[in-house]
């Protein structure tokens, strides 16, 4: 794995919509439902773009490398929000596990599905 390559997305998988959730802020007090589907439709568009940014490079790609591909990227995202939503926003622990970090699960879905069909596609199947 490429770790510079790795890190250097997945800190972007986090920046792009903490931007975007900023910028709508105001949208969450009256449409928090509206707000959330924004901000989790950006987080699944970067996830995409990000993952066949890293993989159009990569000659091998499959299973082991996708799964912990979107392992990493959703680490990095769930650490670096930990502080912002637990001390700044105050926000239990559990309700952050459910609102917030279970979405980052879709990051090791994407990328094994990239990864994978990279895979399919290169064997020729």
């Amino acid at each position: 794995m490429d770790w510079k390559r790795v890190v250097t997305l997945g800190l972007a998988l986090w920046l792009v919509p903490f931007l975007v959730s900023v910028v709508l802020f105001g949208v969450r007090a009256d449409h928090r439902a509206l707000f959330e589907s924004l901000i989790t439709v950006v987080g699944v568009t970067c996830a995409v773009a990000a993952a066949l940014w890293y993989f159009r490079v990569r000659s091998v790609a499959g299973l082991r490398e996708g799964v912990l591909l979107g392992a990493v990227w959703a680490a990095i995202s769930i650490l670096i929000d930990l502080p912002i939503f637990l001390v700044v926003f105050q926000m239990a622990p559990v309700d952050y596990l459910a609102d917030i970090a279970l979405t980052y699960l879709a990051f090791p879905v994407i990328t094994t599905g990239i990864a994978l069909a990279l895979q399919q596609s290169r064997a020729g199947n």
